[in-house]
């Protein structure tokens, strides 16, 4: 016997195997899916009765699967799972509604166990009449449209009738059904919802209807007798087939129905609810609907508006979901400037309000700063049409000014198509190179000198991931299991590190660095990420500026090189995108420590840093350690991400036995293993074989390409060091900040 159907969401494919063998064993039928997207189509087209849901998935990681599957079906139980979670991540899961967090490696007793439980659990809450946990919320906007809807509302909400809601997708059907049960006096009742376009016409009978008990096996309730006393809301009722139709209808106007395989009626003791995304009417006339459970639905009728047809609600409505998101993420955004608010007036949603909701939920969780700009909503829009363009320069008081924009934009978009080629671009726009360069200095459009005259510019594409992608380790100094999952990021956006447990987001810049003890911290507000030096080096080489790394408080220090990092972002695959990002140009000297006088830095027993101009990014470094490690020195170039991820990349992190007391001091080590870190005492290098022979200087310079990058783009200039570690690295890193701001000079013919 079939004891009920179990969701698995997990990118670990031999997870997915062993999880499907254990339940299925035990009598369980099994689904699978590999990420979110993928689990919440299943979920809306089948019925699955629990779901076993991994935390470190990749697209919507665990936690947002998680609320939305609440919002899809509040009923389902979800077990979490994970190797790499801390008690926080549960805490943060469970406030959500997950039924129970399992750790990994999985238990088999342990997964059956939490797995019966959930089912129970689920079982009683079906069986016994329960209040309802829908939050009730508030119809947003004033305009005439959705003031009819509130008075139509109102009206159902008092009387027995049958309710008939009709609307474009996206415009809050299900919103309103809730709502109208939420204000009747079914409301201590359950609210069963079925998705009729779902229902596949083998099974539709027996989820709808319920099946007989029998002596050999248990009988099932349907969707219908769960609803009993309470409410039941038939969406995309227009997906249901003629047969059923029929049966509905008999069903509706005898107020009984019969499970199947049982000569019994059961009387239909529930508020009915239905909803379309098309008009029925017109439905009937084609012959896909019957005009019978028309009539019999369409007692109380709601048409609700398009989004276009109630555009001056926008601006509450924006309001709201800031409001609602910041709850969410943590955030502090405190208000939406005019020109955002007109480009978001003027675009064509074909997804309606629910559309405009996801839209500003992804602004809330990257935008900086308490204001909502036009130029974050552009970065996030999947196009302005024309006439959303024209909100752009509403601001500009003159014909001058509005030239001036229309000249930057034109120009702009001729230097993008010839990769911000000077010369090229100046033929293209039939004028000489000298004309361009002085229309550029009018404009204010940044191309930084030192290279112009060389056929090269300051200026290189912006790029993210094609696909996010998940890996999973151990925090080096915290010692917890934690994890990685990269994320696709518009362009504008940066690098931005996010808590998996809270949402809440840290830039990757130098503003937000908090410590520098054996490791560089970021922080901003309670949120905090550890060990960052590692990833950064390698988004720096791969030339990745927009990327949102959800993380669990540590990045993983994996095998204490920045290998598995490499091999990440090329599994996820490199997009370029259609921004540039201006280069840090350094074209002045900046120092930090003793510098030795030009010809004695061979003799040199100082400790510093510094950087000059030079062609390409380089990094020139030298320690002198007591045996075994010695003088060594290495000089590496920026020629390629091959070169690095061959290189410098798979060189470790290295630590002498002596310091591991003071790093159990500091409450630091904690995950330091054999395997991840070279272990160095008085006299030889005792757990690994070394990569390079001077595999100890490489990891150095590794370092300081990953704390380069927090001035947040590429960099070009040559860095030379001795003895030094993460302190001085930003130390650098601020002088260069507070003394040029821009590193770079304002170019000239």
């Amino acid at each position: 016997m079939d004891k009920g159907h179990i969701l698995i969401v997990d990118d670990e494919e031999n997870i997915l195997s062993s999880l499907e063998g254990i339940l299925t064993d035990e009598g369980f039928s099994i689904l699978k899916a590999k990420d979110g997207a993928e689990a919440l189509k299943m979920i809306k087209s089948g019925n699955p009765d629990l779901v076993l849901l991994d935390i470190w998935i990749p697209g919507l990681d665990g936690i947002q699967t998680l609320k939305a599957i609440k919002k899809i079906r509040a009923d389902l139980n979800v077990i979490m799972m994970s190797g790499h979670g801390t008690i926080e991540t549960a805490v943060r899961a469970t406030k959500l509604g997950a039924f129970d967090f399992i750790e990994k490696p999985l238990s088999l007793e342990s997964v059956i166990s939490t797995v019966r439980s959930a089912l129970e659990h689920a079982k009683s809450v079906q069986e016994t009449p329960a209040v309802s946990n829908i939050e009730t919320e508030e119809i947003i906007g004033n305009s005439s449209a959705i003031l009819d809807v509130k008075r139509l509302l109102k009206t159902a909400s008092v009387c027995s009738k049958n309710i008939l809601i009709q609307g474009e997708r996206g415009t809050g059907k299900e919103f309103i059904a809730r709502a109208i049960h939420l204000q009747c006096p079914r409301r201590d009742m359950p609210f069963i919802k079925i998705n009729c376009s779902a229902l596949k016409d083998e099974e539709a009978e027996d989820t709808l209807f319920g099946v007989k008990s029998s002596s050999k096996q248990g009988g099932q309730k349907g969707r219908i007798e769960q609803a009993e006393g309470g409410t039941l809301f038939l969406d995309d009722i227009e997906g249901l087939s003629i047969k059923l139709q029929n049966k509905l209808i008999k069903i509706i106007r005898d107020k009984k129905f019969k499970r199947k395989g049982d000569r019994r009626f059961i009387p239909l003791d529930a508020g009915i609810i239905a909803s379309s995304n098309q008009a029925l009417a017109d439905e009937v006339k084609k012959g896909k609907f019957k005009e019978g459970l028309l009539n019999l639905l369409k007692e109380i009728t709601i048409n609700l508006p398009s989004l276009k047809d109630r555009i001056e609600d926008m601006s509450e409505l924006v309001g709201y979901f800031i409001k609602y998101f910041n709850v969410e993420y943590g955030k502090r955004i405190e208000k939406i400037d005019d020109d955002a608010v007109e480009i978001l007036k003027n675009f064509d949603w074909h997804g309606n309000a629910k559309e405009l909701k996801n839209v500003v939920e992804h602004i809330i969780m990257t935008v900086q700063g308490n204001t909502i700009t036009s130029k974050d909503v552009s970065a996030v829009l999947p196009g302005i049409p024309v006439k959303g363009r024209s909100a752009l320069f509403d601001g500009y008081s003159s014909m001058e000014e509005a030239e001036k924009a229309w000249e930057t934009e034109f120009i702009t978009h001729h230097l993008k198509k010839y990769n911000w080629d000077i010369a090229k671009t100046a033929v293209s726009l039939n004028t000489d190179r000298t004309n361009l360069l002085g229309r550029l200095k009018r404009l204010e459009i940044p191309i930084s000198s030192p290279f112009i005259n060389e056929g090269k510019t300051g200026f290189v594409l912006q790029k993210t991931l094609k696909r996010s992608v998940v890996l999973c380790g151990q925090g080096l100094h915290s010692g917890l299991k934690t994890g990685l999952i990269l994320s696709p990021l518009p362009p504008n956006k940066g690098i931005i590190f996010g808590d998996i447990s809270s949402g809440e987001t840290v830039p990757a810049n130098l503003d937000y660095v908090q410590s520098t003890d054996y490791a560089t911290t970021l922080k901003s507000g309670m949120t905090s990420v550890k060990t960052v030096e590692h990833i950064m080096a390698v988004l720096h080489m791969y030339g990745i500026t927009n990327l949102l790394i959800k993380i669990g408080d540590e990045v993983p220090i994996m095998d204490g090189s920045a290998a598995d990092f490499c091999q990440l972002i090329e599994d996820g695959g490199i997009e370029e995108q259609d921004e540039v990002v201006e280069e840090l140009i350094i074209v002045s000297k900046y120092t930090i420590g003793d510098i030795p006088e030009h010809g004695q830095e061979q003799v040199s027993s100082g400790r510093y840093i510094y950087i000059e101009p030079s062609e390409r990014f380089s990094v020139h470094y030298s320690l002198d350690y007591p045996s075994p490690i010695g003088r060594l020195e290495y000089a590496f170039t920026a020629n390629g991400k091959e070169f690095f991820k061959n290189e410098i990349a798979p060189a470790r992190t290295f630590a002498f036995i002596k310091d591991y007391e003071k790093l159990e001091e500091m409450g630091l080590g904690s995950g330091g293993k054999l395997s991840n870190v070279i272990l160095v005492d008085n006299e030889k290098v005792i757990n690994t074989p070394l990569r390079f022979n001077d595999e100890f200087v490489r990891h150095k310079i590794l370092d300081i390409i990953g704390d380069f990058y927090l001035l947040g783009r590429p960099i070009r200039g040559r860095i030379t060091a001795r003895m030094t570690g993460h302190t001085e690295n930003i130390a650098l890193l601020k002088k260069i900040k507070e003394q040029k701001p821009n590193a770079t000079t304002d170019y000239t013919d």
